[in-house]
């Protein structure tokens, strides 16, 4: 089964050369996956040091860049917020 997730790069400095949209995955994709045809799309590619500072949110719940996407929605991908 496709999903269709909506996504929309918040931290648009992390993810160079990729663009919102509406992004088809299988069921049971993880947000990573996501991110790979999302790379595949837009020709791009994602510095893998700028995983660390991701702060993914689906349909406004946190979620890890290992969670499973189970159902059409939208995915945020917002940076870490840094401070002490």
């Amino acid at each position: 089964m496709q999903l269709t997730i909506e996504v929309k790069f918040i931290a648009t400095e992390l993810v160079p050369g990729l663009t919102n949209g509406a992004y088809a995955v299988a069921d049971g994709s993880t947000v990573r996956d996501l991110l790979a045809e999302c790379e595949r799309q837009c020709s791009a590619h994602i510095p893998e040091k700028n995983y660390k500072n991701m702060h993914p949110m689906f349909n406004g719940k946190p979620v890890t860049l290992d969670s499973e996407l189970t159902q059409d929605g939208v995915l945020h991908l917002c940076r870490t917020v840094m401070g002490g």
